[in-house]
């Protein structure tokens, strides 16, 4: 399957990359050897093994909700699940690479950013002409990716204004709530699968984890940090340039709301804070600004400050996305938050890039 959604904005951020020295490159002052293996430890794998249980915990709220004719505390306990799975899932999705990269994993677990609403547009269609092959959790595997995520389960399982309407009452309630427990046992396979692949090396984590004339993939440690650092600027990218400027551009507030992911459920907040919260933690743990110079060791403050502020303004909205783009005030707060990300992207593109002298060009959704 071929995924050209990001293809162009990628490309774009991945050209801010670029060396801040000119002529022929010195041999790199920084140690990149440790730096794939400190993130794929220090954060791949924990977080994987969250979202794996964060799913777990999910299905188990899926299976009350649809035992019998839900509570009030039911539909709230589901709630808290699904805002805390798309919280787990946004913090390692922004990684990009690796088991992530393998299988259409990534896609697996959420199809987003969705404009053109392929998700909608398939779950539909299946609950029009219901296929009880969607409600087995291994024959749902072959199906489209788009059937099979955390999107696809809150199409189903809430209403346009945020309620839960997932239960299983009637035929169609029945083949609903099948089909919502498939998916959540699918997403909790399919992050068992990704935390087993990082912890043990499988596929291209493997391949980025072991640099060699021969591999594949990357050749020297350098080529795997830049692969690495790119497939995290690209998940910025996806963040700052797929939603945040998508939802700003003018236009119908309710419409421009809907683009952004996790919407539907009210969690397009938490799922922006959670990515870049993710992607700070990331750069720390993977080391890269410990391994640049004296003089560039300032961005790790600057980093945290500025994912400070956009958080911190994300967190701080309490009315849905369609109101914030409405209201003029809570709009120019949004506004910031998204001047927030520019500064994010300029420091780790430009300043930490040319700190560790990497290359840019290159992404992880180029050819797709």
């Amino acid at each position: 399957m071929m995924f050209r959604k990001f293809r162009q904005a990628a490309l774009l951020a991945a050209a801010v990359i670029l060396p801040l020295v000119g002529g022929a490159m010195a041999e790199p002052t920084a140690d990149f050897a440790p730096l794939v293996r400190n993130v794929v430890d220090g954060y791949a794998v924990p977080k994987s093994q969250a979202l794996a249980e964060s799913f777990a915990a999910l299905q188990a709220s899926i299976t009350g909700l649809c035992s019998e004719r839900p509570s009030i505390a039911q539909k709230e306990a589901f709630d808290a699940r699904f805002s805390a799975s798309v919280e787990a899932y946004a913090q390692l999705a922004i990684l990009r690479f690796g088991a992530l990269a393998d299988e259409h994993r990534l896609e697996r677990l959420a199809f987003v950013p969705d404009a053109r609403g392929v998700v909608r547009r398939q779950v539909d269609r299946l609950l029009a002409r219901p296929d009880a092959s969607a409600t087995d959790p291994d024959r749902l595997r072959d199906k489209s990716v788009a059937l099979q995520g955390l999107s696809a389960l809150e199409w189903i399982a809430f209403s346009p204004d945020g309620a839960v309407i997932l239960a299983p009452e009637g035929k169609k309630g029945a083949f609903t709530c099948a089909y919502a427990e498939a998916i959540a046992a699918r997403l909790t396979a399919t992050a068992r699968e990704l935390a087993e692949a990082y912890r043990t090396g499988n596929g291209q984590t493997g391949l980025l984890l072991a640099p060699s004339p021969e591999n594949a993939l990357v050749h020297t440690p350098q080529e795997a940090v830049e692969s690495v650092f790119n497939a995290l600027f690209t998940g910025l990218a996806v963040l700052r340039d797929q939603v945040l400027e998508r939802v700003l551009e003018p236009g119908d507030p309710a419409l421009r709301a809907e683009r952004a992911p996790f919407a539907r459920s009210g969690n397009e907040f938490t799922y922006l804070a959670a990515g870049l919260t993710g992607l700070n933690e990331a750069v720390t743990a993977g080391g890269f600004v410990a391994a640049a110079p004296q003089e560039g060791q300032w961005l790790a403050n600057s980093l945290a400050f500025e994912t400070k502020l956009a958080t911190s303004a994300l967190h701080g909205f309490d009315m849905p996305l369609a109101q914030v783009l409405a209201d003029e005030e809570s709009r120019r707060r949004l506004e910031v938050v998204e001047i927030n990300t520019s500064s994010i992207r300029d420091l780790l593109g430009r300043e930490l890039a040319g700190y560790l002298e990497l290359k840019g060009g290159f992404n992880a959704l180029d050819g797709d």
